[in-house]
């Protein structure tokens, strides 16, 4: 794994190309919410469907609907936008055209959501599938956060803000659960050099074998007559019944499984299961071992075999990293370790990340370094910092410059680069303002030659 980053660091220097700034953004989570016709009220579990990252120049959208990912991506001022299918390792390129619908902005109504004042703006749509005549949907959106829409919602460029919640006549509700500071990463609009670009991931290859292939010689099939999935081998023995609704692809020797309930469990390579079909919600990380779960809307940790670390008391917890966890209460932030004791209070309006001793807070758009023994800020307020591999390393950035902050808080790499990139494996990429050209810098800020970059590669190998 260290010769790979390194040679992609140096990769990177050598072709010249331009690395990945990484700029503020806001993160909105977008929820399916059924409401109740004959009471005008909402179900109490909205099922989630977007996350969403904006700032002023770019969107990035990530859903899961029927079972595939897909990553919508835009850069506002481009005449294109593209999906990503990561799954499938193939991609779509969409020519951007501007939308027929009319848009009224209606005045004096108002509501709050996600903390947000919102208006309202009416679509007059004729012809809308499963509705006779025309169908008005109800746009609340907010004027503080920027502009965003994503594939089939072309529309919402012409609301003059981003589209908190849309409400159809059908009883069917996109609903913004929340809207947290984040970042958006420039090398998250690089298309990855194995991707295919395809018409549509919905054409004749798309019922290839190749495709529907979820590890090493297991295969996803469907029974037509129930629609249900499940896995056979390449010779067509069936492995694993046609009795789920969806089965996601393998990571490492494990999948996640969703049945016609729409619970959440998980199986091996042999198709038997591992983890129970019984929650609400279910997502594995390969680096830690751990599953975050949810259960009636709270959630918390349990590992391969089952068993629960940390019990789902939660509004959103994070996967473990250097012993500690990210969890949500009431709107706050907090930490928990591997016990399941709150280190650190929820007490802060977000925390972004955290490593084994160091966690960084957003408070009113800046970031703040801060221990986790003392609970103390390290750090004056920053436009941004983010973690690196080094652990007392700190990427940050003030008035437009980059550089490194000690787990002291102290500037350990001057802020003196118009772009950087967070360490890894002892190199960093960065340039300097007024130029185009990228370096590679060590640990202390030294510039590192390509030569001794290479050499370092090959002694890796």
């Amino acid at each position: 794994m260290k010769k790979t980053f390194l040679s992609l660091a140096v990769l990177m220097a050598v072709s010249s190309a331009s690395f990945g700034q990484i700029n503020k953004a806001f993160k909105i989570n977008y929820s399916i919410v059924f409401a109740n016709q004959e009471t005008g009220t909402e179900q109490e579990t909205p099922v989630s469907l977007y996350e969403a990252y904006v700032n002023n120049e770019k969107i990035k959208v990530i859903s899961s609907t029927e079972g595939q990912e897909s990553i919508f991506l835009a850069e506002k001022n481009a005449d294109k936008s593209m999906v990503l299918y990561p799954s499938l390792a193939k991609y779509t390129v969409k020519d951007e055209e501007p939308t027929s619908y009319s848009i009224n902005l209606v005045p004096g109504k108002t509501k709050e959501i996600a903390g947000y004042s919102c208006q309202l703006a009416q679509i007059e749509i004729p012809d809308m599938e499963d509705m006779e005549g025309n169908t008005t949907l109800s746009i609340w959106y907010s004027d503080q956060l920027p502009v965003i829409y994503w594939e089939g919602f072309d529309i919402f460029k012409k609301i003059p803000g981003a589209v908190l919640q849309i409400s159809t006549p059908l009883g069917v509700d996109i609903v913004a659960q929340s809207v947290l500071d984040s970042e958006l990463n420039d090398n998250d609009f690089i298309i990855p050099q194995e991707y295919e670009q395809v018409e549509s991931i919905y054409a004749e290859e798309q019922d290839s074998a190749d495709s529907n292939q979820l590890a090493e010689n297991l295969y996803l099939f469907e029974d037509t007559t129930t629609g249900l999935v499940g896995l056979e081998d390449g010779t067509k023995k069936i492995i694993l019944p046609a009795e789920y609704s969806y089965i996601a692809p393998f990571v490492g020797d494990l999948s996640i499984v969703q049945d016609s309930n729409e619970k959440y469990g998980a199986i091996n390579l042999s198709g038997n299961s591992i983890i129970p079909i019984k929650y609400d919600y279910l997502n594995y990380d390969d680096h830690s071992a751990q599953f975050v779960f949810g259960l009636n809307e709270k959630y918390g940790i349990l590992d391969k075999t089952g068993k629960i670390h940390i019990p789902a008391n939660y509004d959103m917890i994070s996967f473990m990293n250097g012993g500690h966890a990210v969890f949500q209460l009431k709107e706050k932030y907090g930490l928990l370790n591997q016990s399941g004791q709150v280190v650190i209070p929820a007490n802060y309006s977000y925390i972004s990340e955290n490593n084994a001793t160091h966690f960084i807070s957003i408070e009113d758009d800046k970031y703040n370094l801060v221990d986790i023994k003392t609970n103390k800020a390290v750090t004056p307020a920053y436009d941004f910092i983010s973690l690196t591999e080094e652990p007392d390393l700190f990427l940050a950035s003030k008035d437009g410059k980059y550089g490194y902050l000690n787990g002291l808080g102290q500037i350990a790499i001057p802020l003196i680069y118009s772009g950087a990139t967070a360490f890894s494996d002892g190199l960093a990429s960065v340039t300097l303002a007024g130029s185009d050209d990228v370096m590679l810098i060590n640990t202390k800020g030294e510039k590192i030659e390509l030569d001794a970059a290479l050499d370092a590669t090959a002694e890796e190998i």
